[in-house]
């Protein structure tokens, strides 16, 4: 008797609230979900103005000695004075080379990588901004 005289004062919440509630929670969680991912997208995209590429390398007789690298992004961007090679770090020069959009540099090994013919190399190049050209090339 006394749990139906407590029931009788418990008032329900009205469809219509609810309903609108629910889409109150909605309308806020898709706007927390659109800014997260403008977000991400706006600091991907911000990423891909600095964009390098390996044209070609050089690789006379047994060694590699020169790697040619081109600006395909649309940004200025200062390549690192390093080029891996199997993910061996050779010097290269001229050291911090500065590309404009569209420019192609050469960047010769000071030290040139002994090949073995047949074996395949993965020469990359990277840029103060953290990205990379890479090309995988066999050796003659």
């Amino acid at each position: 008797m006394i749990f139906r005289k407590i029931r009788k004062n418990i008032k329900a919440i009205s469809p219509i609230i609810s309903v609108l509630l629910m889409i109150a929670i909605a309308v806020v969680a898709s706007l927390v979900v659109y800014a997260w991912v403008m977000g991400y997208i706006g600091y991907q995209t911000g990423k891909t103005g600095d964009s390098v590429q390996i044209q070609s390398v050089n690789m006379a007789g047994d060694s590699l000695s020169t790697v040619y690298l081109q600006n395909v992004g649309s940004t200025t961007v200062t390549v690192n004075p390093f080029v891996f090679v199997n993910g061996a770090e050779s010097a290269a020069t001229p050291s911090l080379v500065t590309l404009a959009p569209g420019q192609t540099s050469t960047l010769g090994l000071t030290t040139p990588v002994q090949l073995i013919s047949g074996q395949m190399y993965t020469i990359k190049a990277t840029v103060t901004g953290g990205t990379y050209g890479q090309i995988t090339q066999q050796a003659p």
